[in-house]
């Protein structure tokens, strides 16, 4: 796989996120890319910081989920993937 393929990047970023079932399907980038979810880690505390504010503001409201703060969590998740993404074309550009 080429490594300037949307799939080979997508691979990186799903790996960074946890996505992958590396038990079922291990690749041999997991030896080097972290899952940046990890407890513990930047990515997991800010994303457990979001769910416990979602679930205040539906409690708020409420409401077992509100379609607004599930369209702002998709929207932001769905931007920082297209950043990554570009921010892995101009690393490769630029080195």
């Amino acid at each position: 796989m080429k490594k300037d393929s949307v799939e080979f990047k997508k691979r990186v970023f799903d790996l960074m996120n946890g996505s992958l079932d590396l038990e079922k399907y291990p690749v041999p980038e997991s030896k080097i890319v972290e899952n940046e979810y990890e407890e513990g880690k930047v990515c997991g505390v800010l994303y457990r910081e979001v769910y416990y504010a979602n679930r205040r503001v539906c409690e708020k409201l409420g409401v077992e989920e509100d379609s607004d703060v599930e369209i702002i969590i998709r929207n932001l998740l769905e931007i920082a993937e297209y950043q990554s993404l570009k921010m892995y074309d101009y690393g490769r550009t630029f080195s």
